[in-house]
């Protein structure tokens, strides 16, 4: 197969999530509504596209999910994010939106190209299904967190905007704060399930792949914490009826806690993790 084919696919998909981001600033900055709409059939071909990628790369490398070098974790993790937004959040999509996912999906693809051949990694026994699990349902909880993430920053800037009445139609072309709460605890919801269900798949991978369930991994423990975290503001916002800007700031905390636990426990907490860096 040829090497330069899957980099061809991604930047096609880049190119393509990169234009979305454009039209959704023309909506934006003009009166020219319908961009958003042609925006989104934009972004919703890139992700076709990007789909198509995982049938060239996989192979070439042996893998069925292709993160052997960072710049395909970038590509990888990109996808995950747009399918996580597409078809996990589908009844709770705006148009809107579009202006702060595009720019994410075309930076992250991004970044992959430019790193595509580096900081490659061995993986033992990549085919084993375990693993492939175990990554897969990491990869979609960390995009269902990041989307979170990036609608509770723009929930806390309306927010601000609203209580020192500066909305105008600046912030009206922004979605709304109901709509924003949806793009909070959706995938927030998504990505707590996600993240237990990757570190008990990694349980089943460990004692499939080495002989025993526990290998004392730090970033385990601290995953299953963040998790936990997660469960709680969930359990807060769903049972206990708790809105508003302070349960939103709580959870910018939890998602820092997950680079804590993501990036500080594998420079510095050893472990199997370590070893695949």
């Amino acid at each position: 197969m040829n090497p330069t084919l899957p980099v061809s696919i991604l930047s096609l998909a880049g190119t393509l999530y990169f234009l979305a981001f454009l039209l959704h600033l023309a909506a934006f900055l003009g009166p020219v509504e319908r961009a958003n709409r042609w925006a989104l059939v934009l972004v919703r071909v890139g992700f076709l596209v990007h789909t198509f990628f995982f049938f060239s790369e996989p192979k070439a490398e042996g893998l069925l999910i292709p993160v052997s070098t960072f710049g395909q974790v970038m590509g990888f993790f990109s996808w995950a994010l747009a399918f996580v937004y597409l078809v996990l959040l589908a009844g709770v999509q705006s148009e809107s939106f579009g202006l702060i996912l595009a720019p994410l999906l075309s930076l992250f693809v991004g970044v992959g190209l430019l790193n595509y051949d580096s900081g490659s990694t061995t993986v033992p026994n990549p085919l084993n299904p375990y693993f492939v699990l175990h990554l897969g349902t990491a990869f979609f909880a960390y995009a269902s967190f990041t989307l979170s993430f990036a609608a509770a920053l723009l929930y806390l800037i309306q927010h601000r905007a609203l209580k020192r009445k500066r909305g105008g139609s600046f912030y009206h072309k922004l979605p709304s704060l109901e709509s924003l709460e949806r793009l909070i605890y959706s995938p927030m919801a998504w990505g707590a399930f996600l993240l237990l269900g990757a570190v008990g798949i990694g349980l089943l991978w460990s004692k499939s792949a080495f002989g025993k369930f526990w290998l004392g991994e730090p970033k385990a423990v601290t995953t299953m914490g963040v998790a936990l975290f997660y469960l709680a503001l969930l359990y807060a916002h769903y049972v206990r009826s708790a809105r508003g800007k302070r349960v939103i700031v709580i959870s910018l905390i939890a998602f820092l806690m997950i680079f804590v636990s993501f990036f500080g426990t594998n420079l510095f907490g050893g472990g199997f993790h370590r070893l695949l860096r």
